[in-house]
């Protein structure tokens, strides 16, 4: 009796102290880099996959993740895949966020650019996008390195290409699936696009000058980038996760959930711009049903000293889910994730 307490009690520890070996050794680590340490704040987006292989996937870095240096991103080279949903300036980045309530913010080293651009070009990273994005990330690619990104490679019936890389690629995904192989490894992680239900215009600040004096869409208008898309990520450990993209609510995550099996969910829920807490978690009881849920772009406040404010959509989306388990993506803390779908922090 007394060594399985001491089990439990080394067990909570390390869930505390963040370890990523012994309990959460075979485990996705997932990390949400937001604009202030232990909590969730208005413009957080930027969540970071680690498969035990060893291949990181960073999803949205937007306003949060201060460029290619930002230290939680590791050593340069060490973000494999970026994955955008669509260029808008709060996932593909235009001015970095120096408080929770992104009041705040100073300018990134490519503001035309966008810092997801800058992370990838810098990092060497295979950006896998839907919609019109491949055209749109090879030319910002190209604006902040001077040479333009090769497509990445798909081998065999996977489609599959081999991580670290030597250089930057661009990778179109339009409902197919793409996979990330670790240098050595047999196995790799599934990125795979899915519908979502929003817009996709990039913004004028993001648009290239057709010349020297003239702005590259009218004012008024935006780019047209394709539709927007949410992401399946299926990883070595059998780990399945439907990031849902901004969008309001949609049936076709029950197919997806079915056939991609997914057990872990990743919900946008800030209302207006995509579904609002109350459809968040309709999605999530009875659509999607995963193991657990991440709530991601509430767009508010979400947390004090990491505990879930009264009165915001965080609070009420909680209230309404039952089933799934709820992990708060506080920035800085990993999130560790087995196969089954089971997170702790």
């Amino acid at each position: 009796m007394k060594g399985k307490w001491l089990i439990s009690m080394l067990f909570a520890l390390g869930l505390g102290l963040g370890w990523s070996t012994a309990w959460a050794q075979g485990n996705v680590i997932i990390t949400p880099l937001g604009s202030a340490a232990g909590e969730f704040c208005g413009g957080d987006r930027a969540l970071l996959f680690e498969d035990p292989t060893g291949v990181r996937v960073l999803i949205a870095p937007g306003r949060t993740v201060n460029g290619s240096g930002d230290s939680r991103l590791g050593a340069l080279g060490s973000v494999h895949v970026v994955l955008i949903d669509h260029p808008h300036v709060d996932h593909i980045g235009d001015v970095f966020h120096t408080n929770c309530a992104g009041s705040a913010s100073t300018a990134f080293a490519f503001p035309g650019e966008g810092n997801a651009p800058e992370i990838a070009s810098v990092h060497k990273s295979a950006v896998l996008v839907g919609g019109e994005l491949p055209d749109f990330f090879t030319q910002k690619i190209k604006n902040v390195s001077g040479v333009a990104p090769a497509g990445c490679p798909a081998a065999g019936l996977d489609n599959t290409f081999t991580v670290p890389r030597t250089s930057p690629c661009v990778g179109v995904i339009r409902g197919g699936t793409r996979t990330a192989v670790f240098t050595g490894q047999s196995t790799g992680v599934k990125i795979t696009t899915i519908p979502a239900f929003h817009a996709a215009g990039a913004s004028r600040i993001h648009v290239d000058e057709l010349g020297d004096h003239d702005p590259g869409v009218p004012a008024g208008l935006t780019g047209y980038a394709g539709h927007e898309t949410g992401y399946i990520l299926r990883f070595t450990n059998g780990l399945s996760v439907l990031w849902t993209g901004d969008s309001g609510l949609i049936g076709d995550w029950e197919t997806q959930a079915k056939f991609y099996k997914v057990n872990l969910a990743v919900v946008h829920g800030g209302d207006l711009f995509t579904m609002g807490p109350d459809e968040a978690a309709f999605a999530v009881n009875h659509l999607i049903k995963p193991k657990t849920v991440i709530p991601e772009h509430f767009n508010q406040v979400s947390t004090t000293g990491g505990t879930v404010n009264a009165g915001t959509r965080l609070e009420r989306f909680i209230s309404q889910v039952g089933g799934a388990k709820v992990v708060v993506p506080l920035s800085g803390v990993p999130i560790s994730c087995n196969g089954g779908g089971h997170c702790a922090q």
